[in-house]
């Protein structure tokens, strides 16, 4: 792989699957001090995601919906930490400089609800990372 300059500033967040978002919101902002940021709902996909805050460290929690006390079929339906996320400045970018380098992305740079650009590839045992970009 070629070195190039690289342009991630830090990890951006942790995302963690849980089994019920209330209960898992409610241990995080009453035991930890973590406090609601903001949430967004993606209906095609039936995901409900909260961002929590303490200080700079931001945890994002998926919440999988149930149908009939069991949780339906769905990519994010395992429990756990599912991927970290790179802020970068440019998704973009560093998508190019990062395919040109050989590593092969399985979510090509797209913007989500006009607030994020993000995009997606795995490091070398599978484990997915998210280079993330905040729009103005």
């Amino acid at each position: 792989m070629t070195q190039g300059r690289t342009m991630i500033k830090r990890i951006d967040h942790t995302t963690i699957t849980v089994r019920n978002l209330e209960k898992s919101i409610d241990f995080y902002t009453s035991l930890l001090g973590f406090t609601v940021a903001r949430e967004m709902w993606l209906p095609e996909e039936k995901l409900r995601i909260v961002f929590l805050r303490s200080g700079d460290t931001t945890l994002e929690l998926f919440g999988v919906p149930e149908i009939h006390g069991e949780m339906i079929s769905h990519a994010n339906e395992v429990v756990g930490y599912k991927h970290i996320a790179l802020l970068v400045d440019s998704v973009d970018e560093e998508y190019q400089r990062l395919s040109e380098a050989g590593v092969k992305f399985h979510l090509l740079p797209e913007t989500i609800q006009d607030m994020v650009r993000i995009a997606f590839f795995r490091d070398p045992d599978g484990m997915d990372i998210e280079l993330i970009e905040y729009l103005p």
